[in-house]
């Protein structure tokens, strides 16, 4: 399965952060409207339904990229810049539309309606957010923890008791266990997020954790385009989380080639073999993952 080149890969996400800028500037245009009218949330709703939509391009468009790209270390960086924009955004509009009463909002109650109190005066709507459920792994622990950073906990226009909503929402198995018998209320909110901090933001299981996925990941048993993906989207997703950890994976090249080449199915690894005979030295792991997007 043949990829585009480089260049033009990277002109294809240059498109795509002028989306944002385009939408960003439609935002911006809102901004003074004390109260959408009715046509201007219709117009809204259709516009982020297309920038919605967004995100699971770039990802995709991203990560040939990052296994193309001689430099990772700053495509990396491009990524987050571009995730933190596109979050902020996307909540930007949801905040909009909830404030419109639009169809793309949901709404709970405050603590008062937990003890029995009148609704009438705790009564919110929120925006509709969709977060990934977190059940205590570490491997998900990093992209879950971002993930509710940008959107909530960091949201200015959410207040304690809905962002403790979220948060217990989110949550399952092992991880809501550690906040489960935190009374529900604004001021325990930060002492539950705080707990699930203390529990997970741990570096050393953190590494370790990462490390052991790079060592686990499956064999390729056979020719396939599926398998061979799935071994490079783990390469990718663990040595980010390294990175971000502050591991010195810009040095770990030649380790992980040899392990990740001892995955590969034989006729694979055959080829493998006799295209990196003809490099004048050791490949790079971008060189690795470049070598078979390009095959497949």
């Amino acid at each position: 399965m043949a990829t585009d080149s480089l260049p033009i890969l990277i002109k294809k996400r240059s498109a795509m952060k002028a989306k944002l800028t385009h939408f960003n500037n439609y935002l911006n245009s809102l901004g003074s409207t004390k109260k959408l009218s009715d046509m201007q949330r219709i117009d809204l709703e259709g516009r982020f339904s297309k920038f919605d939509a967004l995100y699971a391009d770039f990802d995709a468009l991203q990560l040939d990229i990052e296994v193309q790209s001689d430099a990772p270390d700053s495509e990396y960086e491009e990524r987050a810049q571009f995730e933190e924009r596109y979050h902020a955004l996307a909540a930007q509009a949801r905040s909009l539309l909830a404030s419109a009463g639009s169809g793309d909002s949901e709404s709970v109650t405050s603590s008062a309606s937990k003890s029995g109190a009148s609704l009438h005066n705790n009564f919110i709507r929120l925006p509709k957010i969709d977060l990934p459920n977190f059940n205590g792994s570490y491997q998900c622990w990093l992209e879950y923890r971002d993930t509710f950073l940008s959107l909530i906990h960091n949201s200015s226009s959410i207040d304690n008791i809905s962002k403790f909503h979220y948060l217990r929402a989110s949550l399952q198995g092992n991880a809501l266990e550690i906040i489960k018998n935190i009374d529900f209320n604004s001021d325990n909110y930060k002492m539950a997020w705080n707990l699930l901090c203390e529990r997970y933001n741990n570096s050393r299981l953190l590494v370790n954790n990462h490390v052991q996925a790079l060592f686990n990941v499956g064999n390729v048993s056979k020719e396939s385009s599926a398998s061979l993906r799935h071994l490079i989207d783990t390469i990718n997703k663990n040595i980010r989380a390294l990175k971000t950890l502050n591991e010195p994976t810009e040095y770990w090249d030649t380790l992980i080639v040899y392990m990740m080449s001892n995955k590969l199915d034989i006729v694979t690894s055959r080829n493998w073999e006799e295209y990196r005979s003809t490099l004048p030295k050791s490949p790079s792991l971008s060189q690795f993952c470049q070598t078979f997007l390009a095959i497949f």
